[in-house]
């Protein structure tokens, strides 16, 4: 009977009072609880932070009063480098392009894996892998910048020879090349694949215009002087780069270092022709 008693007692005691800026502080904080516990649908990367929404919730406060105020997760630098790379050629081999995948049946293929896990697990300067195609530049600059997305760092990707081709019949003075010259030079990290590949002359050479020189010598030297990492794949030899261009040559040989690597030209270095018959 006494337990009755309380119970009812509890029951008819007034529901606690809040003053006005109270309740809305509390009616704030179960919006941002609500949002933040709704699952997304967003796919490609899993983000426990924001469970795939591409955003957050969180709680603000000013003269007005508290509210709910939205913002983007910082898993949405992942996903809309990954978009890119995806919608810029590499779909099919983002998700493939790691480290383990890989394989290499060779000491000079070691050796090159290495600086590349290397330079992926502590970046610092430039990272340049050139020389003979087909010997899996692309997949070690890829497995490189893979690594870094997951990390949450803030890769671009500029596939050299369709991005030069866009920016080039864009006028001078257009806000869309200044925009998009402006993000090529200031992302954190900046992943050119096939540097100064340009379509073939009559006589078999693929020398870049000088518009191109002019375009990758403004890219370039505003990464060369803010120290912001870059990752730069070429068919070109170190010596044909500065064939090139003396400036740019000169800038990222200094900036990569230890992290410059050439494998040198022989076509058993060609990965594509593995399955190769001869007859």
């Amino acid at each position: 009977m006494d337990k009755l008693s309380n119970l009812i007692s509890q029951g008819s005691k007034s529901a606690p009072s809040y003053s006005p800026e109270e309740a809305q502080r509390i009616t704030a904080k179960m919006r941002v609880d609500t949002y933040n516990s709704t699952d997304g649908q967003l796919t490609g990367y899993d983000c426990a932070k924001c469970k795939n929404r591409g955003s957050v919730a969180v709680l603000c406060e000013d003269s007005n009063g508290c509210y709910m105020q939205v913002r983007d997760c910082s898993c949405m630098k992942i996903r809309r480098c990954v978009w890119k790379m995806e919608k810029s050629g590499l779909r099919e081999i983002i998700r493939g392009c790691t480290f383990d995948a890989f394989l290499c049946a060779n000491h000079w293929q070691e050796a090159v894996k290495e600086k590349a896990v290397a330079y992926a697990a502590n970046p610092s300067g430039w990272f340049l892998l050139c020389g003979q195609s087909g010997a899996g530049k692309t997949h070690l600059c890829t497995a490189i910048c893979r690594k870094l997305l997951l990390e949450e760092h803030e890769v671009i990707y500029m596939p050299w020879r369709d991005d030069i081709a866009q920016i080039k019949a864009l006028s001078l003075e257009s806000e869309e090349r200044h925009k998009r010259l402006q993000e090529l030079k200031c992302k954190e990290i900046l992943y050119i694949d096939d540097l100064f590949k340009n379509g073939k002359e009559k006589d078999g050479s693929a020398l870049p215009t000088r518009a191109d020189i002019d375009i990758a010598f403004e890219i370039l030297n505003y990464r060369y002087n803010n120290h912001l990492l870059t990752i730069i794949s070429t068919e070109k030899a170190p010596q044909e780069l500065l064939d090139i261009d003396q400036a740019i040559g000169g800038r990222i040989a200094e900036r990569a270092g230890e992290y410059l690597i050439h494998i040198s030209p022989d076509k058993s270095k060609n990965y594509r022709l593995r399955n190769m018959i001869s007859l």
